[in-house]
């Protein structure tokens, strides 16, 4: 039952993972054709010019990268503490780094799995910044990378824009992580289903 879960979890991900991946890269097309514009992602590109190729492997190294993470939040999801179902924004009070350490394996599962559901968003809100270039010409994380890289460089602006707007999209998805875990561990078929009887109390 268990493992079928993760597998259906593992699955479910990868095809979100790559429908946001192709909506980034298309829309990265799109709006690289405005005069002008260049790609801010500075791995994705050989000098000045997009490689999609290049892209494309980085996104699909990418997602064996974040499976990885998907697994260990899985199948760790039994040793999450119950009171960080119930309030799974809280449970970002305690800073760690090894997430694999047993004082902090009551909540890194959740954490683990709260970041691997921020990529797919990430990538949405890149591909919406990319039509905002293509129709406009111009997009609020685009602007600010250029505006940091003329003062730093292309890959320290970059991480300086997205880093943050990771961790924070990683933040806002706990709840949804929460009833991933819930799911993995109750009798339930779905997660929704399973975290009704908390719904009301989770997310403080």
């Amino acid at each position: 039952m268990v493992m079928r879960r993760v597998l259906q979890l593992s699955l479910a991900y990868i095809l979100a993972y790559f429908i946001a991946s192709y909506l980034d890269l298309r829309t990265t097309l799109l709006a690289l054709q405005r005069p002008g514009t260049s790609e801010g992602n500075v791995y994705s590109t050989s000098g000045h010019d997009y490689i999609a190729t290049k892209a494309w492997l980085i996104t699909v190294a990418g997602a064996l990268f974040i499976e990885m993470f998907l697994l260990f939040g899985a199948l760790n999801a039994r040793r999450v503490a119950g009171h960080w179902l119930r309030h799974p924004l809280r449970s970002w009070g305690k800073f760690y780094i090894a997430f694999w350490s047993q004082r902090v394996i009551d909540r890194s599962p959740l954490h683990m799995l709260s970041f691997v559901i921020a990529f797919v968003p990430l990538r949405l809100l890149a591909a919406g910044n990319n039509l905002l270039i293509y129709h406009f010409g111009s997009a609020p994380l685009g602007r600010l990378i250029g505006l940091l890289s003329h003062r730093t460089s292309a890959a320290v602006a970059f991480w300086l824009v997205m880093g943050p707007l990771f961790y924070l999209l990683a933040f806002l998805c706990t709840p949804v992580a929460a009833r991933c875990v819930a799911w993995l561990r109750s009798d339930k078929e779905t997660p929704n289903q399973s975290s009704q009887p908390t719904a009301g109390r989770s997310g403080g």
